[in-house]
């Protein structure tokens, strides 16, 4: 008896904690600020557009890569396709370096080779300024596509992995801001 009991409170915890986790994101939409994170150099920097086009990005812990987060093979496939590009969009990554386990140093190094090859934007969120000013909530282990349009409102958020349903509604939304 003893041990379901210890069960059910152990049960109902992580319920309650898997709620609060739920609560800790702001809805969407909603205004936002422009925030100054850092360049993978560490040199301090805004939003590249912010209020001036719609932007699109990432939001990524360094340490999905070592597993099997679908959103992160999801953002393969959107840069593939082309969909992030048009006159009215501008798009890029921000890693979520305060929540990885991995050497930041490492982790901005091998960015910084990448986007030498690719051209992208990749900026560095340290100490999580970019998740707690947004609402944006626990955003550890995720790959969370965020889309704020030009009057500086969080348009689209999503942290959990994406179903096919999910991904369709993605392209419908996107195709909006492009």
């Amino acid at each position: 008896m003893r041990v379901v009991k210890g069960f059910i409170a152990i049960v109902a915890l992580a319920c309650s904690v898997a709620t609060v986790s739920a609560q800790d994101v702001t809805p969407v939409p909603h205004k936002v600020e422009n925030v100054t994170l850092k360049t993978l150099a560490g040199e301090p920097t805004t939003l590249p557009s912010f209020g001036e086009k719609n932007i699109f990005f990432f939001y990524i812990d360094p340490d999905i890569a070592l597993g099997n987060n679908k959103n992160y093979k999801f953002s393969d496939e959107v840069e593939a396709s082309g969909v992030l590009k048009g006159e009215n969009i501008f798009c890029y990554g921000v890693l979520n370096l305060g929540d990885t386990g991995l050497p930041r140093k490492m982790v901005r190094n091998m960015s910084a080779k990448r986007t030498a090859k690719n051209n992208a934007t990749v900026l560095d969120d340290s100490d999580h300024i970019l998740s707690k000013a947004w609402g944006l909530g626990d955003c550890n282990g995720k790959c969370a596509l965020v889309l704020v349009n030009k009057a500086g409102e969080l348009v689209y958020f999503e942290k959990n992995d994406l179903d096919e349903a999910g991904r369709k509604n993605f392209y419908k939304v996107i195709e909006q801001y492009r």
